[in-house]
């Protein structure tokens, strides 16, 4: 043990740290160098020499003693106030680990015997991970890099027999030159790239949409994403662009691979910035219309993600609409409302307010109007997104937005998501896995028809009341005579975005997204609650921006009492944590080819 914080770490920080194999007791410092053994022994952890470590959190505190922090600390009651703690009270630690130092150098405890292997025919593969937990209670919100370095000692090669395929030489030559690609390098019925890039079933299509595959350097992601869409129903049949944020020969390499164009953009803006981003996404949505210059309309696809096997089927689908309405200006395959409490229905498709995000499509009109007022590089300020999203250049259109997503977002951190909320949020998110979906009700989606259908839904809809019992944490106080719904509840807000606002606390007590409410049609946010049976819908009027307050007489303003989101958001995060304990906790690095949705 390192530094004890007693009862100042949260049990469901003490979780965490177990699940990582760390001490529950331990803040800060707390490393394992992991590696899997590809022989189905599982995983073997390499502890970094304790004694190491031990020197150099001295090091690190002795330099961090003096500074103060203000830190969290749990009163006998249970309450969480502030204090101003200096190290020195062995109370609050600040330290990182030594993975901010300049020394690079690891020792491993342990090294197998037979490796590395003695016999060349034998097969045996490692994959080492670095992992480090950081309970960091203070104002700040800091993260440093994790940079590791392995030697391994030199072996003779492995040739395998498909190398000696002369219509292989590509993919032979990628895979002697790169690791961990699994499925496309095995020996033994390696993957076909070409029979891959062509295989997917058809669908019907009136128009051909081509697919931009925006990139940067996680190119092992960019292989998993490729093979989600490749497998998607309609893959063969649509042009796919590769686009590159910077030179990157590795994953040029993999998309010659599979056939697919190649576009460099030369990096733009100095990193942890907004810049380098909005830059490429512009570059791309330009460049996309440029190459494919019969295309009506672009999927723009982001890097990070899994996407469902009716992705692009999904797309065709629905891209009638964007010709016929023009007050829509983007097709989203992605919702933040696409949660398992609260989504089930995947036929459905909604008119929201949200922004462009995770797979979508726009026209060449739409495209050509916007990229005059992208964000410019000297402005620091927007994200590409909220841009695009600013009410004067919406100029009041919407977007169309599934109820279960066609994307899921499986990056471990990026420009806006770290490590914590990918693992308490987005990986909490559900996605489609049915390739035959057909939408429906598309019709109703136009302007002119959906205003009256929304505001009928909203008439019939039975009111709820937290006077006669209800209780939004507990979906089960809809009495069984109003189910299947739809419900209505009528909440005070005055913004989408206010953490602190009943619209969050709603959000909170079904477990769905938390940090804003922007997918929602004129101040309504919908729900399918899926706790109950049967499924009931409910819509969460928020008073008084929306125009549809009105619309029910008589109807009680739900506020929440003091101290309600702050009880509300433990029961949120202790349902987010132990559903994410649940999932990983059986989850083994040597089972990462089941990624590849079955083809180990």
């Amino acid at each position: 043990m390192m530094f004890t914080a007693g009862d100042f770490l949260r049990s469901t920080e003490r979780m965490l740290l177990q699940h990582l194999g760390m001490r529950g007791d331990t803040v800060g410092g707390a490393l394992k160098l992991g590696a899997d053994l590809a022989q189905g022994i599982g995983s073997s952890p390499y502890l970094i020499d304790n004694a190491q470590l031990r020197q150099r959190a001295r090091a690190e505190y002795a330099k961090r003693s003096k500074k103060p922090y203000e830190a969290l600390v749990l009163t006998p009651d249970g309450r969480e106030v502030k204090k101003k703690l200096q190290n020195g009270e062995n109370l609050f630690l600040g330290y990182t680990g030594y993975v901010d130092t300049d020394d690079p150098s690891i020792l491993i405890s342990v090294v197998p015997e037979n490796w590395p292997p003695q016999n060349a025919e034998e097969e045996f593969a490692a994959r080492v991970y670095l992992e480090t937990a950081v309970v960091f209670k203070s104002y700040k919100n800091q993260q440093s890099s994790i940079d590791l370095s392995v030697l391994i000692p030199k072996g003779r090669g492995t040739g395998c027999a498909w190398h000696r395929d002369p219509r292989r030489q590509k993919q032979a030559q990628f895979c002697r030159r790169y690791e961990g690609y699994g499925t496309l390098c095995r020996c033994k019925d390696p993957l076909d790239p070409q029979r891959l890039r062509w295989s997917s079933n058809f669908i019907p299509m009136s128009e051909i949409i081509p697919i931009a595959m925006l990139t940067a350097t996680k190119c092992h992601f960019f292989y998993r994403q490729l093979i989600s869409l490749l497998l998607a129903t309609g893959a063969a049949q649509t042009d796919i662009l590769v686009l590159i944020d910077g030179h990157q020969e590795e994953t040029a390499q993999l998309a010659a691979i599979f056939g697919l164009p190649v576009i460099e953009h030369r990096h733009e803006g100095d990193a942890g910035t907004n810049t380098p981003l909005n830059a490429h996404f512009r570059f791309s949505l330009f460049t996309a219309f440029s190459t494919f210059r019969n295309a009506s309309k672009v999927i723009i696809l982001e890097d990070d993600l899994i996407v469902s096997p009716d992705f692009i089927s999904y797309f065709h689908q629905t891209a009638w609409l964007l010709d016929a309405d023009a007050t829509l200006y983007v097709v989203n395959s992605f919702s933040l409302n696409s949660c398992p409490t609260v989504a089930a229905d995947a036929t459905r498709v909604r008119r929201s307010q949200m922004f462009p995000q995770f797979g979508w499509m726009v026209t060449r009109e739409y495209a050509q109007e916007i990229l005059h007022f992208w964000v410019d590089n000297s402005d620091k300020s927007w994200d590409w997104d909220w841009r695009l999203h600013y009410a004067p250049l919406r100029r009041g259109r919407y977007a169309l937005v599934p109820e279960v997503s066609r994307s899921f977002h499986s990056g471990s951190s990026g420009a806006h998501i770290n490590g914590w909320s990918q693992a308490l949020i987005f990986s909490n998110m559900i996605y489609n896995h049915d390739p035959d979906v057909k939408l429906k009700n598309l019709h109703l989606l136009q302007a002119n028809v959906y205003a009256d259908y929304f505001s009928s839904e909203l008439r019939r809809a039975k009111v709820l009341s937290m006077e006669n019992g209800f209780n939004p944490c507990h979906m089960e106080t809809i009495p069984e005579e109003l189910r299947p719904g739809p419900v209505i509840i009528h909440l005070e807000a005055n913004s989408y975005k206010d953490l602190i606002s009943p619209l969050i606390l709603l959000a909170k007590c079904l477990h769905t997204y938390p940090d804003h409410a922007f997918d929602n049609y004129e101040g309504v946010v919908q729900y399918t609650i899926t706790g109950i049976t049967p499924h009931t819908t409910l819509y969460a009027v928020a008073c008084p921006i929306s125009p549809y307050c009105g619309i029910i007489k008589n109807a009680t303003m739900t506020s929440p009492r003091p101290g309600a989101m702050e009880q509300v958001s433990r029961y949120d995060r202790a349902w987010r944590l132990a559903r994410w304990y649940s999932n990983t906790r059986e989850v083994r690095y040597s089972n990462h080819s089941a990624t590849y949705y079955g083809l180990a």
